[in-house]
């Protein structure tokens, strides 16, 4: 059986592998939610870190996907019709300390026995 660590192991992963597919899809075969790829970026590294760290502890999920996020940036250059770009690098790493920020605010709220 499954446990909720395992589980926030299993969709942490989910969302690294859907990020890297998405950030390197040629342009072409990109889908957007309309909110903006500013937003999308941001929303999308929140989640993920929010996953990633629950299930692994928190610093070195930053650094792994604040590296992450740059080498998929760097990437779009060989992925056909796109282009790497700072500032959606900018809103990514952003991404990544709202999901840290909003990991931290949970962790406050739940009672000491829930966390882990």
């Amino acid at each position: 059986m499954l446990t909720l660590k395992g589980a926030g192991r299993v969709a942490a992963w989910t969302c690294i592998a859907v990020i890297a597919v998405l950030s390197l899809a040629p342009s072409e075969t990109m889908v957007r939610t309309g909110a903006g790829g500013h937003v999308e970026h941001a929303v999308a590294y929140a989640a993920t870190t929010f996953l990633a760290a629950a299930a692994y502890g928190r610093w070195r999920v930053v650094a792994g996907l604040l590296v992450y996020a740059g080498v998929l940036e760097l990437l779009q250059h060989f992925s056909p019709g796109r282009t790497s770009s700072l500032v959606d690098y900018l809103f990514s790493a952003m991404g990544v300390m709202i999901g840290l920020a909003v990991l931290g605010l949970v962790a406050r709220v739940l009672p000491q026995d829930r966390r882990g």
